[in-house]
């Protein structure tokens, strides 16, 4: 398993889903779990960051450098 699956692996037995079919989990504990998915896949660089802070290092670099 690699370390991204772990991760999203722990963080949904934290906020109890690993025993809920996916159809019966509250819509509000899905929706941590996606926003935290999201953050993560931003974070590694897998997806764009829309809100890019000044000197992180998952924004796109300036074509000026």
């Amino acid at each position: 398993m690699d370390e991204l699956a772990r991760h999203l692996s722990l963080r949904a037995r934290q906020l109890g889903l690993a025993d809920l079919p996916p159809a019966e989990a509250p819509a509000e504990t899905l929706a941590e779990l996606a926003r935290d998915t999201l953050h993560e896949l931003i974070a590694r660089g897998l997806l764009p960051d829309p809100d890019p802070q000044p000197g992180c290092w998952s924004a796109p670099r300036s074509g000026l450098h």
